[in-house]
């Protein structure tokens, strides 16, 4: 799949249709002028649709035995397999890690023994960043057969985010600015300087809790990243002067 498909359209951005427009009455900066001014406040809006690049998986491996010890030596040595069974499948060792471990106590559910301890419970979460996204039903295979009995996420992202946020900034501030020198002129008025700005940006990543059941129900290989969206909404004021 490209990076942008055309029945999409990606890299085009979406303007929002309904930006709004307040016209009100309120004194502009301090020293700018002795009576009150007048002011305009205008919404822009872009987004785009792009492919992801890289998918963080998180792994689990849970151990139970009726010592603390055996727990935590048994989970050891399956995190070690585990560990191996991802080298093997092209992973470098600086893209997985070890992120949560802990060791917990099992109580008794029988009535009036509940503050018995029955066993121990460890467990441990294991981190792999893939580049290769078609690999990913392959490693969580693999990862299964070798110990793993927990897939806690996959989370698909982009490494270069930040230069589509670039663009997509640029375009939503042009679509403030000229609503807000259509509007003004609409209103009899020319358009000053910005009085303030603010950004805000949006991420949106497919459901990865609805992967993750697919792929208990279908198999790994049903796991599918889809596309990411990235949206920017600029609020913006402007100054209005007479004409």
């Amino acid at each position: 799949m490209g990076l942008f498909q055309k029945k999409k359209h990606f890299l085009a951005f979406i303007p929002c249709i309904f930006g709004l427009v307040i016209w009100s009455l309120i004194p502009i900066a301090a020293g700018a002028q002795s009576e009150p001014g007048h002011s305009i406040q205008v919404y822009g809006q872009a987004s785009m649709y792009v492919e992801p690049d890289v998918a963080n998986l998180l792994i689990g491996i849970e151990i139970q035995a009726d010592s603390a010890a055996k727990a935590q030596e048994q989970l050891r040595y399956q995190a070690s397999v585990v560990f191996d069974a991802i080298s093997q499948a092209s992973i470098q060792q600086p893209k997985m890690k070890t992120s949560s471990y802990r060791i917990s106590p099992l109580y008794s559910n029988e009535k009036g023994k509940e503050h018995i301890i029955e066993g121990y419970k460890a467990e441990t979460s294991i981190a792999v960043e893939i580049s290769d996204l078609s690999s990913v039903a392959i490693i969580i295979d693999k990862a299964i057969e070798a110990g793993a009995n927990i897939v806690r996420s996959v989370y698909y992202d982009r490494r270069d985010l930040e230069a589509f946020k670039a663009q997509l900034i640029k375009s939503a501030c042009i679509e403030a600015s000229s609503k807000a020198e259509i509007a003004a002129s609409a209103l009899g008025f020319k358009l000053g300087a910005p009085i303030r700005v603010s950004v805000q940006d949006r991420f949106s990543a497919p459901d990865t809790g609805n992967m993750i059941m697919k792929a208990s129900a279908f198999g790994s290989e049903s796991l599918r990243p889809g596309e990411l969206e990235i949206s920017v909404t600029v609020s913006a004021e402007f100054e209005l002067m007479s004409d």
